[in-house]
């Protein structure tokens, strides 16, 4: 009888506390990065909860470069330029965020991908009267650029008018990038907002953003 009750109450204690453990639900925010596109380019950032906590998140961010008539932020003319890139972050809240705000660190990495065309005098060597002679002639020639970022970020996240979110952050990067050989780039390597350039950073901006929480 003793055995019986204690079975009992066993299978009545593993059953009221797993009703009282809570189905994790994973919150995801798809957003907008429109500071982009002053540099040609496009970026969406989405991001998903990591913990049932939700101070826990990752998120992925494609990006997508294209000019066709030169214009840019750079310190380079150029007459056309594409890329492709991709970075990852984990994001993690100092606190659970609530319905209004939350403040984060983030850090993570990613890729790019540049090819970006411009007109350089190119050597060539031509015969005359057999003999060999070296000139230069304006071609219109590609450069591979292929960078590696490293990002540090606090940001504060705030829901103005649910489920729209506003994302702010701030903080340091580092670019390293290299040309088709996996060399050191020097040529668009002037400013931060160079295709090639290497160095630490500045990273600053904002998202705007949806949440798909239920």
């Amino acid at each position: 009888m003793k055995i019986t009750l204690i079975i009992l109450v066993l299978l009545t204690s593993t059953i009221v506390f797993a009703q009282d453990e809570k189905p994790f639900q994973r919150e995801k925010i798809l957003s907008i990065v429109p500071q982009y596109v002053f540099q040609n380019g496009f970026r969406v950032d989405y991001e998903f909860t990591l913990r049932n906590n939700r101070k826990s998140w990752l998120q992925f961010s494609p990006e997508l470069y294209i000019s066709t008539d030169g214009n840019n932020m750079t310190s380079s003319n150029y007459n056309s330029m594409r890329g492709i890139g991709l970075e990852v972050h984990h994001k993690y809240f100092m606190k659970e965020p609530n319905e209004r705000y939350g403040f984060y660190f983030a850090y993570g990495g990613g890729l790019q991908f540049f090819g970006i065309k411009n007109d350089q005098n190119v050597q060539f060597t031509y015969s005359e009267y057999d003999t060999n002679y070296t000139s230069y002639r304006t071609e219109e020639v590609n450069t591979t650029i292929n960078r590696v970022l490293l990002n540090f970020i606090v940001g504060k996240q705030v829901v103005r008018y649910k489920p729209f979110i506003v994302d702010y952050y701030l903080g340091i990067g580092f670019r390293y990038s290299m040309d088709k050989d996996l060399e050191l780039i020097e040529r668009y390597n002037q400013t931060w907002f160079d295709n090639g350039y290497s160095g630490s950073l500045l990273v600053a901006g904002l998202k705007l953003g949806f949440n798909f929480a239920k």
